[in-house]
């Protein structure tokens, strides 16, 4: 034997046969150990992969492989780095070692192209959007997403649609959403908006206030505070507001007391506020002269029940009460000398009736009607 092939590589053994010029021969042995220590031919080449739904994917050595060649066989090829996730999108080298049948080893390099070209899975939902004090309202992408997922992660996300006002209440407003991943990926869907008014009017409502009925007369007729600008409301989406109420009623006749005056106001959407202040009806029935300001003196609960406040708020120099039947007959008095701002009277004792107060002043005096009950 004297040709060999990679079949061959190890030891073999040959027979040597020696002949002379007269043709006697002698023979012998001999091992001949055949050797292949030729690397493989080895080709790389560049490729492009793309990433799968959970942001990873996986190569060979022979996806890399550009023909590489080897005169005895290729037993393997092996990469340096085989997986790639989000964070290798773009170009990423690696290394290729092809492996002959008989160990024998060669190298290159390769460029695997990493991409991302998988869309957001984006769920929307239908949203209601509340206006604001000012009749505005701004839609965040967030109110109509359900679920926004992205293996890689998610950048950015919008609304064709961000601004709404009290022109937009009524049928569902259609936006569309976009979403996109940090990979440039879009996503879209539709969802619906309604725009809603729930703030109530802001009403206000005047201060809390004595009034007299005027010379001669028996009642005061409540006015329409609404009408006088006493009372007003302003609401975000109804200028003006038209429904208004007030009770009681604007004209109601209403005799000496105390009563409550109850304000409501409502939008155009249903929502409803209210106020009321606290009105005293005091008939004065006379001031005397050099009052200053004994009409400033007020008096309190009435009707009274039990006990009788008179409020001096202005600290005047005020020396005594008398308290007169219809008859003209003083029925109670009291000293208001160093009285403060109020002197609390017990008229416990008094018929439930109409009564004349009379409150005297270094100044003057003035007269007040009290209904004791």
């Amino acid at each position: 034997v004297d040709t060999f092939d990679c079949s061959d590589v190890g030891d073999n053994n040959v027979i040597l046969t020696v002949t002379d010029v007269n043709g006697n021969t002698s023979t012998c042995t001999a091992i001949v150990t055949v050797e292949d220590v030729t690397a493989p031919m080895v080709v790389c080449q560049d490729i492009t992969v793309v990433l799968d739904a959970t942001g990873t994917v996986t190569i060979a050595g022979i996806d890399v492989d550009g023909g590489s060649t080897d005169a005895c066989g290729i037993a393997s090829y092996d990469l340096d780095i085989d997986t790639f996730d989000c964070s290798n999108v773009g170009d990423n080298i690696v290394t290729l070692t092809v492996t002959d049948v008989n160990g024998n080893t060669s190298t290159c390099t390769a460029t695997v192209t990493v991409e991302d070209n998988t869309s957001p899975v984006l769920v929307c939902q239908d949203f209601t959007l509340e206006l604001g004090a000012d009749g505005t309202a701004v839609l965040d992408p967030s109110d109509v997403i359900a679920s926004n997922d992205d293996a890689c992660g998610i950048f950015a996300s919008a609304v064709d649609i961000t601004n709404f006002s009290c022109a937009d209440i009524g049928a569902p407003i259609t936006v569309q959403v976009f979403t996109m991943d940090v990979n440039g990926n879009l996503a879209t869907c539709t969802a619906e908006v309604t725009v809603v008014d729930l703030l109530a009017p802001v009403i206000t409502c005047p201060a809390d206030q004595t009034v007299d009925p005027g010379p001669g007369n028996i009642f005061y007729i409540l006015p329409d505070y609404f009408a006088t600008g006493e009372a007003t409301a302003i609401d975000n989406c109804t200028d003006p507001v038209t429904i208004t109420t007030q009770s009681p009623a604007a004209g109601t006749p209403l005799s000496d007391g105390t009563y409550t005056i109850t304000f409501t106001a409502e939008d155009a959407y249903g929502n409803v506020s209210t106020c009321d202040f606290e009105l005293i009806v005091e008939s004065v029935l006379g001031v005397g002269d050099n009052s200053y300001d004994l009409g400033s003196i007020t008096m309190y609960p009435v009707p009274a029940k039990n006990i009788l406040n008179i409020g001096n708020p202005k600290l005047l120099e005020l020396e005594k009460l008398e308290i007169y039947d219809l008859r003209g007959r003083l029925v109670q008095s009291a000293d208001l000398r160093a009285m403060g701002n109020v002197k609390t009277i017990n008229v416990d004792q008094l018929a439930a009736a109409s009564y004349y107060v009379k409150i005297r002043g270094t100044e003057g005096e003035i007269t007040k009607r009290l209904l004791k009950e």
